[in-house]
């Protein structure tokens, strides 16, 4: 009898490498098949997702034991788990946690129509025996453990708390989050005003900022937390990729699912680990916070009340800027500024936009679409008439072009979003911030602006 204990194999149950279990019939027939999850419920319980075993469930009728063998992802020790079934669940807390971790399987593979929970199948655990006793080494090094500390987060707080405006709260948040808690790699996604779909206002660590990228509610990884408001964490991406492509195969051969679409999520193209955490704010999803690293299992329950709790701070400091943003007597109208003649030596930019969804084009090259497309169409359309340069956020919330919500417009997420954006792309278009609810436009030489109708309904 082995002395090994749940809580010594604990990796092996961070769903990085999918379990397989084996039951036997009264008569001694096998079947062997793969598991989505394995969860830890106690001491002496594991809690096993039951989503299409239809052999299993005849088995463990006739004989209720089962074998189950989980892997540790950093060393590949394997470990045979001897358990014994005890009952089904379908709610409760343990079925609640399993079937996030099973949406999180889905969403990373695009299985979210196959991938369903059916049930939470509980059996007490027998006997722990490792298989093999060498480790070999993982072809990615585990990384150093994170020291968690509230040093770190307080500093953050108190970085946040002296912002000015939303663009230093978004910027001082990634930053922070890689300075002083070493998550090199985050995004910050704000909702939008449809509440239907998350937009990234900022990221670090990355080639390419993405800012502007989209993620709908309830699809991939970010989608799924958001839609939940609760965290969703993921230790092994290219495994389960793997697996959810190996049960899409065999359910397509059957013609049970058509393909479906790969859901484009922005981040590392190689990232092993990520976790996405709602922003709340008087319990409203404010967005997303998102951090990805190249090592497996590199994020425990730690990182997650860890990072549930800066989500919590950012998504707090982005509801008190708007908040005062909406009352500041500051945001107020000004005269226009002087009027600012082109220089018809300098180049020429050709921007085309479309009304049916605002998408704008400067030259060739797509820059953004919806509520900042329309924003810039409109600034432009000014300087064009005007040569105006200065502008109010008071009088861009006002145009009615811009088609904003009476309640809750993010106006000024959305300037941010474009003012990084152009920044991003070097554009010869840029906004500047000249003080609390105000702002420039600054165009490097003369535009050629290019309206393209929406089509008759």
């Amino acid at each position: 009898m082995s002395t090994l204990s749940l809580r010594d194999v604990h990796l092996c149950f961070e769903g990085a490498v999918p379990a397989v279990i084996a039951t036997a019939s009264a008569a001694g027939v096998p079947n062997v098949t793969f598991l989505s999850r394995v969860r830890i419920v106690d001491d002496e319980r594991v809690a096993l997702s039951n989503q299409f075993f239809s052999k299993t469930q005849r088995n463990l009728a006739e004989n209720p034991r089962a074998s189950v063998l989980v892997v540790d992802p950093l060393s590949y020790l394997e470990f045979r788990l001897t358990l014994v079934y005890e009952r089904t669940e379908r709610r409760g807390v343990t079925f609640d946690k399993l079937k996030d971790d099973v949406e999180a399987v889905a969403a990373v593979s695009n299985m979210q129509n196959v991938f369903k929970l059916r049930a939470a199948d509980i059996y007490r655990v027998v006997d722990i025996e490792p298989t093999n006793s060498e480790p070999r080494a993982s072809a990615i090094a585990p990384r150093e453990p994170r020291v968690t500390s509230p040093a770190p987060i307080g500093e953050l707080a108190a970085r946040l708390s002296r912002c000015p405006d939303l663009d230093a709260i978004v910027g001082n948040a990634v930053d922070g989050l890689a300075e002083l808690l070493g998550y090199d790699h985050s995004l910050l996604l704000l909702l939008d005003e449809s509440g239907t779909r998350l937009f990234t206002i900022a990221s670090h660590g990355y080639p390419v900022q993405g800012v502007g990228s989209e993620v709908a509610i309830g699809e991939g990884l970010i989608g799924i937390a958001a839609e939940r408001a609760m965290p969703v964490r993921v230790g092994n991406m290219r495994q389960v990729v793997r697996y959810g492509a190996s049960v899409r195969r065999a359910y397509e051969e059957t013609g049970a699912i058509e393909p479906g679409r790969e859901i484009p999520v922005p981040g590392l193209e190689d990232a092993e680990s990520r976790i996405a955490v709602p922003m709340l704010a008087l319990g409203q999803l404010i967005g997303m916070v998102v951090v990805e690293s190249h090592h497996k299992v590199a994020f425990d329950e730690s990182d997650e009340a860890q990072l549930v709790v800066l989500a919590s701070i950012i998504g707090n400091a982005i509801e008190a800027d708007r908040a005062r943003e909406a009352t500041d007597p500051a945001d107020a109208q000004r005269s226009p500024g002087p009027r600012v003649e082109a220089d018809p030596a300098n180049r020429s930019t050709h921007v085309r936009f479309f009304a049916v969804d605002g998408s704008t084009f400067l030259g060739g090259d797509y820059l953004i679409k919806g509520v900042p497309g329309r924003i810039l169409w409109s600034l432009l359309g000014h300087y064009d008439r005007e040569r105006r340069t200065d502008f109010t956020n008071k009088e861009v919330r006002l145009d009615p072009s811009l088609e904003l919500p009476e309640f809750r417009d993010n106006l000024d997420s959305r300037l941010i979003l474009l003012k990084r954006r152009l920044d991003e792309r070097e554009a010869p278009i840029r906004i500047e911030k000249t003080g609390r609810g105000t702002f420039r436009l600054i165009v490097e030489g003369s535009v050629r602006l290019d309206a393209v109708a929406a089509p008759a309904g």
